[in-house]
């Protein structure tokens, strides 16, 4: 009778699996330095590279912070100067107005002595200005003269609202006092706009 161990076998055939698996008792040491040093070698490039982003980061903060600051300045200098046209502008609307207004005395005498040259027999003897308004007194030969001379005044285009009075006759002469508003004529646009309004 043949008897077969079946056990005995199995046991060294498991025994040599394992034996071919296990590695030196010596290597485990220098395995684990391999680790460790590939580890401080990966955490050295890793943390070499967080640096060199953050001082890159850094760098363009600062950069951005300069342009800010600059932007900043460059905003502070324009409301200044949209204030100072601001006001120029209000300067320049007052002095036009003002302009606008203005009786200039020179053309006023000079368009006064054209209208009384064209009238013939009247004599100026007081003349005052108060701003745009005229008040002046005068002598005539007859009312016709004196009539003359108010339709001069309205020809010329720069006396408006005129006001006659005090016509009267003094040893031969009418004396009379007239007031009305010296002001440049409307340009002829207005004019022809006006007129055509009607």
């Amino acid at each position: 009778m043949i008897k077969v161990n079946l056990i005995g076998t199995s046991r060294k055939k498991t025994a040599k699996a394992h034996s071919s698996i296990t590695m030196p008792a010596n290597a485990t040491p220098v395995v684990l330095a391999l680790i460790v040093v590939a580890t401080v070698i990966g955490g050295y490039f890793w943390f070499s590279s967080l640096t060199a982003q953050n001082h890159d980061l850094d760098s363009r903060i600062s950069a951005l912070q300069a342009q800010k600051a600059s932007l900043d300045a460059v905003i502070k200098q324009n409301s200044i100067y949209e204030a100072r046209k601001k006001a120029l502008e209000s300067r320049i609307r007052v002095i036009e107005a003002l302009k606008r207004n203005q009786v200039n005395p020179v053309l006023a005498l000079d368009v006064l002595s054209e209208a009384i040259e064209k009238t013939q027999y009247v004599w100026l003897s007081q003349l005052e200005q108060k701003d745009a308004l005229l008040s002046m007194s005068g002598t005539g030969t007859s009312l016709n003269a004196i009539a003359d001379f108010y339709a001069d005044l309205e020809n010329t285009g720069y006396f408006h609202s005129l006001d006659l009075a005090n016509a009267t006759d003094s040893a031969g002469n009418f004396t009379f006092s007239l007031k009305c508003e010296f002001k440049s004529p409307a340009p002829k646009g207005d004019t022809s706009a006006a007129s055509g309004g009607n």
